[in-house]
């Protein structure tokens, strides 16, 4: 659990075989950051899975799973609670709530299933939301990969600890840092949101949020 989220009095939860952060002691209070400035979100409950293969095969796994056309190098894309981000040529993550991941999204037919199996690198991450009207700004001062439509994936070329940054929608980053970096990485956050009124986020807040935003269509 990185530092900086338990010295903020996070309140953790434990589930399936993980701890997470759940609230920070206001769910309300961690919402309405969110719809009005910014929220900082530990995603301790998401995991990794990492596809290393021929880049062919990877195009033809992926059409498979997702539709055409082949997902391109540099952008990800979505499929019910998991992203696809292809970082390279013949890497793919798989990003996403460790209960989803554990049910074993089935990538490719046949033999191509058989040749692209998934290896899990959640722990060597540290992943981070960035939630908020405000979330580009911070995006911008903290890791600067220029601007990003939805679903494109960008890097920062000054920091190789920043494994990826996608804009998952006009509000919402997700960074995938390495863990070594990770505490570092939230201490550049947390500096540069305070004057963005940046503030700590748990999952409940997040769900509350996901599930209104289902609702509302």
């Amino acid at each position: 659990m990185p530092t900086a989220c338990l010295a903020a009095g996070a309140v953790l939860h434990a589930r399936d075989g993980s701890t997470f952060v759940a609230h920070y002691g206001s769910v309300p209070a961690e919402i309405a950051v969110c719809l009005k400035s910014v929220g900082l979100v530990d995603h301790s409950d998401y995991g990794v899975l990492e596809l290393r293969g021929d880049r062919a095969l990877l195009d033809r796994a992926l059409v498979a799973r997702l539709g055409d056309p082949p997902l391109a190098i540099g952008s990800a894309r979505r499929l019910r609670a998991v992203w696809y981000l292809r970082l390279e040529a013949r890497r793919v993550l798989l990003v996403g709530p460790r209960e989803a991941l554990a049910s074993g999204p089935a990538i490719g037919r046949g033999r191509d299933r058989a040749e692209l199996p998934h290896h899990d690198i959640g722990s060597s991450l540290t992943i981070v939301g960035i939630v908020g009207p405000r979330a580009a700004r911070l995006v911008a001062a903290v890791c600067p990969p220029g601007t990003l439509a939805i679903g494109a994936i960008g890097r920062d070329q000054s920091d190789p600890g920043v494994v990826a940054i996608l804009r998952e929608s006009q509000r919402r980053y997700l960074a995938l840092i390495s863990r070594d970096r990770g505490d570092a990485f939230w201490a550049r956050v947390v500096e540069a949101g305070k004057p963005l009124g940046a503030a700590f986020v748990g999952c409940d807040a997040l769900t509350l949020l996901n599930a209104s935003a289902g609702t509302a269509g």
